[in-house]
Protein backbone atom coordinates (compact mmCIF):
# COMPACT_ATOMS: atom_id res chain seq x y z
CA UNK A 1 0.00 0.00 0.00
CA UNK A 2 1.30 3.44 -0.92
CA UNK A 3 1.90 5.85 1.98
CA UNK A 4 -0.81 8.45 2.43
CA UNK A 5 0.00 11.65 0.58
CA UNK A 6 0.73 14.57 2.88
CA UNK A 7 -1.19 17.80 2.61
CA UNK A 8 0.82 20.77 1.36
CA UNK A 9 1.15 24.23 2.86
CA UNK A 10 2.59 26.62 0.27
CA UNK A 11 4.31 29.87 1.25
CA UNK A 12 5.61 32.58 -1.06
CA UNK A 13 8.71 34.56 -0.11
CA UNK A 14 10.61 37.48 -1.59
CA UNK A 15 13.50 37.02 0.89
CA UNK A 16 12.46 40.08 2.90
CA UNK A 17 11.49 40.17 6.59
CA UNK A 18 7.84 40.05 5.50
CA UNK A 19 8.59 36.87 3.56
CA UNK A 20 10.17 35.49 6.74
CA UNK A 21 6.95 36.29 8.65
CA UNK A 22 4.94 34.35 6.06
CA UNK A 23 7.28 31.36 6.36
CA UNK A 24 7.03 31.45 10.16
CA UNK A 25 3.22 31.35 10.03
CA UNK A 26 3.11 28.71 7.31
CA UNK A 27 5.59 26.47 9.13
CA UNK A 28 3.49 26.71 12.29
CA UNK A 29 0.41 25.65 10.31
CA UNK A 30 2.38 22.76 8.80
CA UNK A 31 3.47 21.65 12.28
CA UNK A 32 -0.07 21.83 13.65
CA UNK A 33 -1.60 19.91 10.75
CA UNK A 34 1.22 17.49 9.91
CA UNK A 35 1.48 18.92 6.41
CA UNK A 36 4.52 19.33 4.19
CA UNK A 37 5.78 22.88 3.70
CA UNK A 38 6.81 24.12 0.27
CA UNK A 39 8.67 27.44 0.16
CA UNK A 40 8.17 29.25 -3.15
CA UNK A 41 10.14 32.07 -4.70
CA UNK A 42 9.03 33.27 -8.11
CA UNK A 43 12.06 34.27 -10.15
CA UNK A 44 11.13 37.48 -11.93
CA UNK A 45 12.89 40.61 -13.15
CA UNK A 46 13.25 41.93 -9.60
CA UNK A 47 15.03 38.71 -8.60
CA UNK A 48 17.42 38.96 -11.55
CA UNK A 49 18.16 42.64 -10.81
CA UNK A 50 18.96 41.83 -7.17
CA UNK A 51 21.22 38.95 -8.19
CA UNK A 52 23.03 41.21 -10.61
CA UNK A 53 23.60 43.82 -7.88
CA UNK A 54 24.92 41.13 -5.54
CA UNK A 55 27.01 39.62 -8.36
CA UNK A 56 25.35 36.26 -7.80
CA UNK A 57 24.11 33.62 -10.24
CA UNK A 58 20.62 32.16 -10.39
CA UNK A 59 21.87 29.18 -8.37
CA UNK A 60 22.02 31.49 -5.36
CA UNK A 61 18.20 31.46 -5.19
CA UNK A 62 18.19 27.69 -4.70
CA UNK A 63 20.94 27.97 -2.08
CA UNK A 64 18.91 30.52 -0.09
CA UNK A 65 15.74 28.46 -0.34
CA UNK A 66 17.53 25.28 0.75
CA UNK A 67 18.93 27.14 3.77
CA UNK A 68 15.40 28.33 4.68
CA UNK A 69 14.09 24.76 4.45
CA UNK A 70 16.84 23.41 6.71
CA UNK A 71 16.11 26.10 9.33
CA UNK A 72 12.37 25.40 9.16
CA UNK A 73 12.91 21.65 9.58
CA UNK A 74 15.17 22.25 12.58
CA UNK A 75 12.87 24.77 14.27
CA UNK A 76 9.43 23.31 13.53
CA UNK A 77 10.14 19.63 12.90
CA UNK A 78 8.28 19.61 9.58
CA UNK A 79 9.20 18.34 6.14
CA UNK A 80 10.15 21.28 3.92
CA UNK A 81 10.99 21.62 0.24
CA UNK A 82 11.28 24.52 -2.17
CA UNK A 83 10.40 25.63 -5.69
CA UNK A 84 11.84 28.49 -7.74
CA UNK A 85 9.94 28.77 -11.03
CA UNK A 86 10.42 31.70 -13.39
CA UNK A 87 7.35 33.81 -14.05
CA UNK A 88 5.06 36.52 -12.72
CA UNK A 89 3.90 36.53 -9.11
CA UNK A 90 0.39 37.34 -10.36
CA UNK A 91 0.07 34.00 -12.17
CA UNK A 92 2.89 31.72 -11.03
CA UNK A 93 1.94 31.66 -7.33
CA UNK A 94 -1.59 30.55 -8.21
CA UNK A 95 -0.29 28.01 -10.76
CA UNK A 96 2.04 26.54 -8.15
CA UNK A 97 -0.75 26.34 -5.58
CA UNK A 98 -2.81 24.44 -8.15
CA UNK A 99 0.02 22.13 -9.24
CA UNK A 100 1.02 21.23 -5.68
CA UNK A 101 -2.64 20.86 -4.62
CA UNK A 102 -1.87 23.14 -1.68
CA UNK A 103 -4.40 23.15 1.15
CA UNK A 104 -3.44 26.70 2.14
CA UNK A 105 -1.26 29.43 0.70
CA UNK A 106 0.58 31.95 2.89
CA UNK A 107 1.86 35.35 1.78
CA UNK A 108 3.15 38.39 3.65
CA UNK A 109 2.25 42.01 3.05
CA UNK A 110 3.80 45.25 4.24
CA UNK A 111 0.34 46.81 4.48
CA UNK A 112 -0.95 49.83 2.61
CA UNK A 113 1.95 52.17 3.06
CA UNK A 114 4.85 53.36 0.98
CA UNK A 115 5.26 51.39 -2.24
CA UNK A 116 2.68 48.85 -1.08
CA UNK A 117 0.15 51.69 -1.06
CA UNK A 118 1.07 52.66 -4.61
CA UNK A 119 1.18 49.04 -5.72
CA UNK A 120 -1.52 47.76 -3.42
CA UNK A 121 -2.96 45.50 -6.09
CA UNK A 122 -0.07 43.04 -5.56
CA UNK A 123 -1.60 41.18 -2.65
CA UNK A 124 -5.16 41.43 -3.95
CA UNK A 125 -4.21 40.12 -7.40
CA UNK A 126 -2.63 37.07 -5.81
CA UNK A 127 -5.62 36.64 -3.46
CA UNK A 128 -8.15 36.68 -6.27
CA UNK A 129 -6.17 34.26 -8.46
CA UNK A 130 -5.42 31.66 -5.80
CA UNK A 131 -7.23 28.31 -6.03
CA UNK A 132 -6.34 27.65 -2.36
CA UNK A 133 -7.53 29.67 0.63
CA UNK A 134 -4.80 32.22 1.32
CA UNK A 135 -3.54 33.56 4.63
CA UNK A 136 -2.27 37.13 4.38
CA UNK A 137 0.08 37.93 7.29
CA UNK A 138 2.02 40.96 8.48
CA UNK A 139 4.01 39.71 11.48
CA UNK A 140 5.66 36.56 12.88
CA UNK A 141 3.50 33.74 14.17
CA UNK A 142 4.21 34.37 17.88
CA UNK A 143 2.59 31.11 18.98
CA UNK A 144 -0.63 31.52 16.98
CA UNK A 145 -2.40 28.14 16.87
CA UNK A 146 -5.18 29.24 14.48
CA UNK A 147 -7.67 28.08 17.09
CA UNK A 148 -10.06 31.05 16.96
CA UNK A 149 -11.50 32.77 13.87
CA UNK A 150 -13.86 35.67 13.30
CA UNK A 151 -16.47 34.55 10.75
CA UNK A 152 -18.17 37.58 9.14
CA UNK A 153 -21.58 36.75 7.70
CA UNK A 154 -22.99 39.34 5.32
CA UNK A 155 -25.15 39.57 2.20
CA UNK A 156 -22.41 38.57 -0.27
CA UNK A 157 -23.20 35.32 -2.08
CA UNK A 158 -19.93 33.67 -1.07
CA UNK A 159 -20.22 34.56 2.60
CA UNK A 160 -21.91 31.30 3.62
CA UNK A 161 -19.37 29.18 1.74
CA UNK A 162 -16.77 29.84 4.41
CA UNK A 163 -18.53 27.21 6.52
CA UNK A 164 -16.84 24.50 4.43
CA UNK A 165 -13.46 25.76 5.55
CA UNK A 166 -14.69 26.19 9.10
CA UNK A 167 -15.32 22.44 9.07
CA UNK A 168 -11.83 21.72 7.74
CA UNK A 169 -10.15 24.07 10.20
CA UNK A 170 -12.02 22.54 13.11
CA UNK A 171 -11.11 18.99 12.01
CA UNK A 172 -7.43 19.90 11.75
CA UNK A 173 -7.05 22.40 14.58
CA UNK A 174 -10.16 22.26 16.78
CA UNK A 175 -10.94 25.86 15.85
CA UNK A 176 -13.76 27.97 17.30
CA UNK A 177 -15.66 30.52 15.20
CA UNK A 178 -17.02 33.90 16.25
CA UNK A 179 -19.79 34.77 13.80
CA UNK A 180 -20.38 38.48 13.25
CA UNK A 181 -23.72 38.95 11.49
CA UNK A 182 -24.46 41.99 9.33
CA UNK A 183 -27.89 42.94 10.70
CA UNK A 184 -28.91 46.57 10.01
CA UNK A 185 -32.42 47.87 10.66
CA UNK A 186 -33.72 46.74 7.28
CA UNK A 187 -36.46 44.12 7.03
CA UNK A 188 -35.37 42.31 3.82
CA UNK A 189 -31.73 42.22 4.91
CA UNK A 190 -32.63 40.96 8.38
CA UNK A 191 -34.81 38.20 6.93
CA UNK A 192 -32.03 37.10 4.58
CA UNK A 193 -29.39 37.17 7.32
CA UNK A 194 -31.63 35.26 9.72
CA UNK A 195 -32.03 32.49 7.12
CA UNK A 196 -28.31 32.46 6.26
CA UNK A 197 -27.31 32.35 9.91
CA UNK A 198 -29.68 29.44 10.53
CA UNK A 199 -28.07 27.50 7.68
CA UNK A 200 -24.53 28.15 8.86
CA UNK A 201 -25.16 27.43 12.55
CA UNK A 202 -27.09 24.25 11.69
CA UNK A 203 -24.03 22.94 9.85
CA UNK A 204 -21.65 23.97 12.64
CA UNK A 205 -23.86 22.28 15.22
CA UNK A 206 -24.07 19.14 13.08
CA UNK A 207 -20.27 18.94 13.10
CA UNK A 208 -20.07 19.85 16.80
CA UNK A 209 -18.08 23.00 16.04
CA UNK A 210 -18.12 25.66 18.78
CA UNK A 211 -19.23 29.16 17.78
CA UNK A 212 -20.57 32.45 19.11
CA UNK A 213 -23.03 34.89 17.50
CA UNK A 214 -22.85 38.69 17.54
CA UNK A 215 -24.93 41.16 15.50
CA UNK A 216 -23.69 44.32 13.76
CA UNK A 217 -26.83 46.47 13.64
CA UNK A 218 -25.47 49.53 11.84
CA UNK A 219 -25.81 49.99 8.08
CA UNK A 220 -22.16 51.00 7.69
CA UNK A 221 -18.83 50.19 9.28
CA UNK A 222 -19.03 46.41 9.01
CA UNK A 223 -15.37 46.18 7.91
CA UNK A 224 -14.08 47.97 10.99
CA UNK A 225 -16.54 46.03 13.19
CA UNK A 226 -14.94 42.81 11.93
CA UNK A 227 -11.50 43.98 13.01
CA UNK A 228 -12.83 45.23 16.36
CA UNK A 229 -14.56 41.89 16.94
CA UNK A 230 -11.32 40.04 16.25
CA UNK A 231 -9.58 42.20 18.85
CA UNK A 232 -12.37 41.72 21.39
CA UNK A 233 -12.43 37.94 20.94
CA UNK A 234 -8.62 37.72 20.75
CA UNK A 235 -9.09 35.83 17.50
CA UNK A 236 -6.11 34.25 15.76
CA UNK A 237 -7.41 35.19 12.31
CA UNK A 238 -10.31 36.58 10.27
CA UNK A 239 -12.09 34.55 7.57
CA UNK A 240 -12.83 36.74 4.55
CA UNK A 241 -14.95 35.76 1.58
CA UNK A 242 -13.47 37.22 -1.61
CA UNK A 243 -15.14 37.43 -4.99
CA UNK A 244 -12.50 37.52 -7.78
CA UNK A 245 -14.90 39.45 -10.01
CA UNK A 246 -15.51 42.18 -7.43
CA UNK A 247 -12.39 42.60 -5.33
CA UNK A 248 -10.29 45.39 -6.82
CA UNK A 249 -7.69 47.71 -5.41
CA UNK A 250 -8.42 51.41 -5.20
CA UNK A 251 -6.48 54.28 -3.56
CA UNK A 252 -9.36 55.07 -1.19
CA UNK A 253 -9.58 51.57 0.22
CA UNK A 254 -12.21 48.92 -0.40
CA UNK A 255 -13.75 47.08 2.58
CA UNK A 256 -11.68 44.00 1.71
CA UNK A 257 -8.45 46.03 1.69
CA UNK A 258 -9.21 47.56 5.07
CA UNK A 259 -9.51 44.08 6.54
CA UNK A 260 -6.57 42.51 4.69
CA UNK A 261 -4.26 45.43 5.51
CA UNK A 262 -5.54 45.90 9.07
CA UNK A 263 -3.00 47.84 11.13
CA UNK A 264 -3.33 45.41 14.04
CA UNK A 265 -1.64 42.76 11.92
CA UNK A 266 -4.38 40.17 12.41
CA UNK A 267 -3.92 37.34 9.86
CA UNK A 268 -6.69 37.19 7.25
CA UNK A 269 -7.76 33.95 5.56
CA UNK A 270 -9.08 34.89 2.10
CA UNK A 271 -11.42 32.35 0.52
CA UNK A 272 -12.43 32.92 -3.08
CA UNK A 273 -16.08 32.32 -3.88
CA UNK A 274 -16.48 29.48 -6.36
CA UNK A 275 -19.59 27.67 -7.56
CA UNK A 276 -22.27 29.53 -5.65
CA UNK A 277 -24.90 26.90 -6.51
CA UNK A 278 -23.28 24.15 -4.45
CA UNK A 279 -24.57 23.13 -1.04
CA UNK A 280 -22.68 25.31 1.42
CA UNK A 281 -21.91 22.57 3.90
CA UNK A 282 -20.46 20.07 1.47
CA UNK A 283 -20.78 16.33 2.07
Amino acid sequence: MEPEKKEVILVATDFTSIGDHAIDNAAQMARLTGAKLIVLHVVNQATKSNLQKEKKTLDHVGTKLLDICKKVEAKFGVEADYLAPTGSIFTTIAETARNTEATYLFMGTHGKKGMQFLLGSFALKVVTSSPAPMFVVKKPNEGNKFASFVYPLDTELGSKQKVKWAIELHKALGSTFHILVYFPNDGPIQRKMTGDLKQVTHILEKHKIPFTETYHKALKGFDQAIINHAIEKKADAIMLSTDPEKVTWNPFGSPEEKIIYNKEGIPVLCINSKDLKVIIGGP
